[in-house]
């Protein structure tokens, strides 16, 4: 199957090997237990999450996609972002948090 053709749900079933990033040093173990916490939920536990410390999982998104640059994480990652604006719009807010205004939290997804 061509890359083009997934769909988000086909690749948010995939497993990433999260683990093995932070032995690597390419997130840290704050960011593994948030993805631990959220990866592999159902909608309403995610939203619960995000409500209670949403510019926390924004941050560590933007992280893991300046950080990882294979291809089949960095599709998961911006799937579990594109379910979380889907299911919610005005979680994009939680981009423009005080938590990452030292950063452009954007570049990730231009570069």
């Amino acid at each position: 199957m061509d890359h083009a053709e997934l769909t988000t749900e086909q690749v948010l079933k995939r497993d990433i090997p999260w683990e093995t990033y932070m032995t690597t040093k390419l997130i840290t173990g704050t960011c593994l237990q948030l993805l631990r916490r959220y990866d592999k939920r159902s909608e309403s536990y995610r939203a619960t999450l995000l409500d209670d410390d949403g510019p926390s999982y924004a941050r560590e998104f933007v992280n893991i996609l300046r950080a990882i640059t294979k291809e089949e994480t960095v599709e998961y990652v911006l799937s579990l972002i594109d379910e979380m604006l889907t299911a919610n719009p005005k979680r994009a807010r939680l981009f423009h948090d005080k938590s990452l205004q030292n950063e452009d939290a954007y570049e990730p997804f231009i570069s």
